[in-house]
């Protein structure tokens, strides 16, 4: 086939993805590559409220443990986790228009968030996101379609100095993390300025690039799974019912989809869907 509209030339092709919205170019950077960016999605006047917020919920954090070396012990020293639940600012972190509707496009129409978590990367300090990882950790299989996504916000600019994230394009297709030759060919380093939103499938393997910046770099991390995968901590739980009348906030918070405490109640909870 000789496409005389496009300078892509091909033989003997008979099937061929179509981009009829832009959105259908970063989807399909999604399912081949496993990453995407989402340009200009967090206003310049909520990165500059985040900065300051997500210092203040990790010292939060480091007090409830009686000091950071209880985190250090259990690796979790710098990461600020489910923030929504300390500060209610960090909620819109999950309505940004723009995002919410590229993860339904990818997920579903409905998603449940899994974690929130902050990670403040300091100049000169590895931490424990370094190493590569999936974010659905210790799994070694393969799905056809992806059962659970990430919204990385850039909260600062990522940089080669600042320590951009780097992923392994495609390796969410794989179940075994590939040799040490093919990542060092093919690891690309995610460069692009605060306010974007890195949309990454949580099966592709990634890790936090070395901050050798004289600032620290701040990264807002969101897991957005289909409804059948349990929540990293409870969210309703911990906002005591706050947002379960919203009718968006309540599935995506897990209110819809949490177990229920008995039989009975799981059959009330189904009526009142019929009703």
């Amino acid at each position: 086939m000789h496409n005389l509209h496009s300078d892509i030339i091909t033989h003997g092709v008979r099937e061929a993805t179509q981009i009829r919205h832009p959105i259908d170019q970063k989807k399909e950077e999604v399912v081949r590559l496993g990453y995407t960016i989402l340009d200009n999605v967090v206003p310049p006047e909520d990165l500059n409220i985040a900065r300051d917020r997500i210092d203040k919920v990790y010292a939060i954090q480091v007090q409830e443990l009686n000091g950071a070396d209880n985190l250090v012990r259990m690796k979790d020293e710098d990461i600020a986790r489910s923030l929504l639940a300390y500060d209610e600012f960090f909620v819109r972190f999950l309505t940004y228009p723009t995002v919410l509707s590229f993860l339904k496009e990818l997920l579903g129409p409905n998603i449940s968030l899994s974690s929130q978590v902050a990670i403040l990367n300091r100049p000169g300090k590895d931490i424990y996101q370094y190493a590569w990882h999936r974010d659905l950790n210790y799994q070694h299989f393969v799905s056809t379609r992806p059962l659970a996504v990430q919204a990385l916000y850039c909260i600062d600019d990522f940089t080669s100095e600042t320590g951009g994230t780097l992923i392994l394009p495609g390796s969410h297709m794989f179940e075994e993390f590939p040799s040490e030759e093919f990542v060092k060919q093919q690891q690309v380093q995610v460069t692009t300025p605060a306010g974007s939103a890195i949309i990454i499938n949580s099966m592709v393997y990634h890790r936090t690039g070395r901050n050798i910046s004289p600032r620290i770099r701040r990264a807002l991390n969101h897991i957005f799974t289909i409804p059948a995968l349990a929540q990293q901590v409870s969210f309703p739980s911990m906002l005591k019912g706050r947002y379960a009348d919203d009718p968006e906030l309540r599935k995506i918070l897990g209110y819809e989809w949490g177990p229920a405490d008995s039989v009975l109640q799981w059959r009330l909870n189904k009526l009142s869907k019929l009703s």
